[in-house]
């Protein structure tokens, strides 16, 4: 087997504050339908659809890494205050590395983590 991507489908209450919401966050629209959308990279992306049911919003719990963890923090904090119904937490570390958690407008967990790097 050889999997070339697996892409996570993202809930929105509201299609367009969420589309605005993770295009804020730095993401960059690789297609667009009219209920769908696929953010991200050419390899690693999501797609935003329009559609929402409660529970599994609530339970929706992505993680990416990147490289420069303080930046994304500072693209981030100021969403809490634009989006209704998002939340950041403080970075912290964690047993998987320096992270902070970050709740989009449908209640979706971002678990953003910094990669880590090798001690040689």
């Amino acid at each position: 087997m050889n999997i070339h991507n697996i892409r996570t489908f993202v809930p929105s209450i509201d299609f367009e504050v969420s589309k605005q919401f993770y295009l804020d966050l730095g993401f960059e629209i690789s297609w667009e339908g009219e209920d769908l959308i696929i953010f991200g990279t050419k390899t690693q992306n999501f797609f935003l659809q329009k559609a929402y049911v409660k529970e599994w919003a609530e339970n929706c719990m992505m993680q990416m890494h990147v490289d420069d963890l303080e930046d994304l923090y500072a693209k981030a904090l100021p969403l809490i205050n634009k989006y209704e119904n998002t939340k950041i937490n403080s970075i912290f570390t964690a047993d998987y590395g320096r992270t902070f958690h970050l709740i989009g407008p449908a209640g979706e967990l971002w678990h953003m983590t910094e990669i880590q790097k090798k001690i040689k």
